[in-house]
């Protein structure tokens, strides 16, 4: 099942997350907010979350001149 992470900054000024389902109903809620994004990651991350970076198109590659550098 895919499962959606919000990181957020509470009205104190402090970090939480929700795990939400994919028709964005939450599932579950950090126990604690934290005033360090680290610590709110790693509880998260005891939890089940995981990174996974967005994929990124590639660079395109331009065509040489056949000139070096001078």
């Amino acid at each position: 099942m895919n499962m959606i992470w919000r990181f957020y900054v509470d009205e104190k000024h402090q970090w939480r997350w929700q795990q939400l389902s994919v028709s964005r109903a939450v599932i579950a809620e950090s126990p604690n907010a934290y005033k360090a994004y680290e610590a709110c990651l790693a509880n998260a991350s005891e939890q089940g979350y995981v990174f996974v970076p967005a994929k990124t198109k590639p660079m395109p590659v331009k065509a040489s001149t056949g000139r070096g550098r001078r």
